[in-house]
């Protein structure tokens, strides 16, 4: 949480590039919404894996390669103390891979499967853990949001102090009328995709010990296809980039997609263009009219002075977005000076954040801002000729050769 009780995302400018630039969409709507989640607390027999300890991978291998069925073999044929052999077999035996038939030693499934795949998998009874599942169709969140140095999970308390904040974005609640499907419980025992949604190996017998509604802050997007069709994207704390599961989640839902087509009709005609226009006037921008582009969203061209240090609008703005309440505002500039000084700005950041797939998004923004720069090359030469020599060596690493 901020000090002034908004749960912390990241700034809304970033979705609606996303939604603009990434997915080819046209933004009209931004929301920051709390969507409801289910916490439960899931107690279930799980085999979870964990990486081998050396002695304990090779006593496995020479029980089942080399039909060692002895501590004394075992001993023996790896040139170690018996007393060290003997307690690592005790340790095996305990978690359910080494067993003793007819007095001689034998590994058990777990221990063969557990060969077969380099992994020790381990088994836990009775094994305790906290779940999130979305309240409207108790599917399980995916391993993302089980990072808790990332992600904010707000209880009802905190959820009412988020939708009381101000200033804007204040967050609307969402309301699910649907209990926690007891079903997804046992779904979960059969599922092949458990990795992507933070499960063990195996999870047997699940059952709820208790379940607690809690709220995850999102923003959602209503934006439009090629065709004019709302699309609904859905951003968390875990990527910048749209979460597939939850966009689709809410984009199926009548409950989500109608609140915000009514908060999209509630807009009095000409109220977004005087949004805008009070917009303007508080950055000190005057004789500059909005107008609608080809792909639907209203745009202003602004003059160089503009921009920061001289004028108000930050340079990041430029080829970006700005939300009003109403709807979205995108900004531009002419001056392709202006536009190089602003996508090195940005590129200065985005490089610092240690990001690995630089390549591709320098291209990509050079060609949002209407630059003709084809390769990261020809970018660290724009550097290099702006005096940033420091930018001009990162992007040589990433440059190729």
């Amino acid at each position: 949480m901020t000090g002034s009780g908004k749960p912390l995302l990241y700034p809304e400018e970033r979705a609606l590039d996303d939604a603009a630039w990434e997915q080819g969409l046209t933004p009209s709507r931004i929301f920051a919404i709390l969507l409801p989640v289910w916490q439960v607390e899931v107690r279930a027999t799980v085999t979870e894996g964990r990486p081998y300890e050396l002695i304990d991978r090779f006593l496995e291998r020479g029980i089942l390669e080399g039909g060692l069925t002895s501590v004394a073999e075992l001993s023996r044929f790896f040139a170690l103390d018996e007393p060290l052999v003997d307690r690592a077999v005790r340790v095996l035996s305990a978690i359910g891979h080494v067993t003793v038939r007819d007095g001689r030693l034998a590994l058990t499934e777990l221990a063969l499967r557990s060969q077969r795949d380099q992994v020790c998998y381990v088994t836990t009874r009775e094994d305790r853990r906290k779940m999130y599942f979305d309240a409207f169709s108790s599917r399980p969140f995916s391993r993302g949001y089980y990072d808790s140095g990332t992600v904010t999970f707000l209880t009802a308390d905190k959820a009412a102090a988020a939708t009381a904040a101000h200033p804007y974005p204040r967050f609307l609640k969402l309301t699910s009328t649907r209990g926690f499907r007891r079903d997804a419980l046992r779904d979960l025992e059969g599922r092949s995709d458990r990795d992507h949604y933070n499960l063990p190996f195996r999870v047997e017998q699940p059952e709820s010990l208790g379940e607690e509604c809690v709220y995850l802050p999102v923003y959602l997007v209503r934006a439009a296809d090629a065709r004019r069709a709302p699309r609904y994207l859905v951003y968390s704390q875990i990527t910048d980039t749209a979460d597939p599961e939850l966009s689709d989640l809410c984009g199926s839902l009548p409950e989500i997609t109608g609140l915000v087509e009514s908060e999209a009709l509630a807009v009095q005609p000409g109220r977004h263009e005087q949004r805008i226009a009070d917009w303007l006037a508080d950055k000190g921008v005057h004789g500059v009219r909005a107008v609608q582009t080809e792909r639907g969203f209203w745009q202003v061209t602004l003059p160089a002075t503009a921009f920061r240090p001289s004028g108000r609008v930050p340079l990041s703005r430029i080829g970006s977005f700005v939300p009003l309440g109403t709807g979205v505002l995108g900004v531009w500039c002419e001056d392709e000076r202006i536009r190089e000084d602003a996508f090195l700005r940005r590129i200065d950041a985005y490089v610092t954040a240690s990001r690995t797939d630089v390549g591709d998004w320098v291209v990509r923004l050079a060609r949002r801002l209407g630059l003709a720069l084809g390769t990261v090359a020809e970018v660290g030469a724009l550097a290099r000729r702006a005096g940033m020599s420091s930018l001009a060596a990162v992007l040589a690493e990433h440059a190729g050769p």
